[in-house]
């Protein structure tokens, strides 16, 4: 593969050090002049690619919230039924939580998901509730509504966990996907096989990373 040119090298090292300052410190905290000096470049320079820093982290949460879906559709392309999907796409985030320190960092230490993945975990809920309510599996009329409580369930209990520096369970992460699926009015075998599938770990590598070669690098799941 061909090197990429000078401008989207310069825009990665800028990425990276959003990254790794976001590691390592609250966004509050952080100046244009701490992401220069971290991608070892001029503050005129990061000029040239963002307005502000604010429109930096707006850029790399975008690029990783990306890199994230890419690699979640590639997981819950392995399953057919609508619950099984669900089941992946929350166990995915307590294996981010249990075996990617870095990318549970980047997660965890926000407020909610919406800060780190565009559109939240409920905009990739949502599709899914929506379609087990259109097959008849589930049984809620709002799809909007039943995502956002999910997640608002779902995201405290990840955080907590990641503050006191300790892990979900399988067991624990199997409860939370029975709550979410009973919440969708699934019962029986149903709801338990899904609920009991095994997530496997996320191929991503630690943070920081270069975001032109995660958009580039192709992953996938057996």
């Amino acid at each position: 593969m061909a090197s990429p040119p000078k401008r989207v090298i310069t825009q990665d090292r800028l990425r990276s050090a959003v990254q790794n300052l976001l590691l390592e410190t609250d966004w509050s905290e952080i100046t244009v002049q701490h992401v220069s000096a971290n991608a070892g470049v001029s503050i005129g320079t990061f000029y040239n690619y963002y307005d502000s820093k604010d429109e930096a982290l707006a850029d790399v949460r975008q690029s990783l919230s990306l890199v994230i879906k890419k690699d979640l559709n590639s997981l819950i392309s392995t399953q057919t039924s609508v619950e099984a999907r669900i089941s992946l796409l929350l166990k995915y985030f307590v294996n981010v939580l249990n075996t990617k320190p870095t990318w549970a960092n980047y997660f965890y230490k926000a407020d909610n998901f919406s800060e780190r993945l565009e559109g939240g975990l409920a905009s990739l809920l949502e599709p899914l509730v929506l379609e087990s309510i259109l097959s008849q599996k589930g049984h809620v009329n709002d799809a909007k509504m039943t995502a956002s409580f999910i997640e608002n369930g779902f995201f405290p209990l990840l955080k907590s966990s990641h503050q006191q520096d300790s892990h979900l369970s399988e067991e624990q992460a199997t409860q939370i996907v029975i709550v979410a699926l009973s919440s969708l009015g699934l019962v029986g075998d149903t709801l338990f096989r899904a609920a009991s599938l095994v997530c496997p770990v996320t191929p991503l590598a630690a943070l920081p990373q270069s975001i032109y070669e995660l958009e580039n690098n192709q992953t996938g799941y057996a």
